[in-house]
């Protein structure tokens, strides 16, 4: 019996490891009801710290008040530029903001060309030829397709 080796958790169930059971099994218990858990309502964790150093010495923790602030007296409150009389520099009249400079200005952008306007419906002039195909004078007509074709009505000769 004297060369026995203990035997860590075997038989039984450490604290931590009960810990993180019972926090899966409320955690899937409240999938199930309507009361919500969360991992950090357990009682048995500690209380978080100031820091990951730990917690600040109490000198350095800031004191609750009663959250009122003390009432200046009227005399001493702030009063506004109109009321107190003075000057309030305009726009242009400070020195600051204002320099020059030698370098270039920026180049102006240059005007683009125009549309060229290949598609736009254009006015056809008047010619003497337009007016006779138009009257029906000429024994002429055009067939339009993938090349344009002139049909004569009468032999050319």
């Amino acid at each position: 019996m004297a060369n026995m080796q203990p035997t860590y958790g075997v038989g039984r169930v450490g604290p931590a490891s009960q810990l993180l059971v019972e926090d899966h099994l409320k955690k899937c218990l409240s999938k199930t009801t309507t009361k919500t858990w969360k991992p950090y309502d357990n009682p048995n964790l500690p209380r978080a710290q100031h820091s990951a150093f730990g917690d600040f010495p109490k000198e350095y923790i800031k004191k609750h008040g009663l959250g009122v602030t003390a009432i200046k007296p009227i005399d001493k409150q702030e009063v506004s530029l109109a009321a107190s009389g003075t000057a309030i520099l305009k726009k242009g009249d400070g020195l600051g903001g204002k320099s020059t400079s030698l370098n270039k200005p920026k180049a102006t952008p240059v005007p683009q060309k125009p549309v060229a306007g290949a598609v736009k419906t254009r006015r056809i002039p008047i010619s003497e030829f337009r007016l006779f195909y138009d009257r029906g004078d000429l024994p002429v007509t055009i067939e339009h397709g993938p090349q344009n074709k002139i049909n004569w009505k009468v032999d050319i000769q």
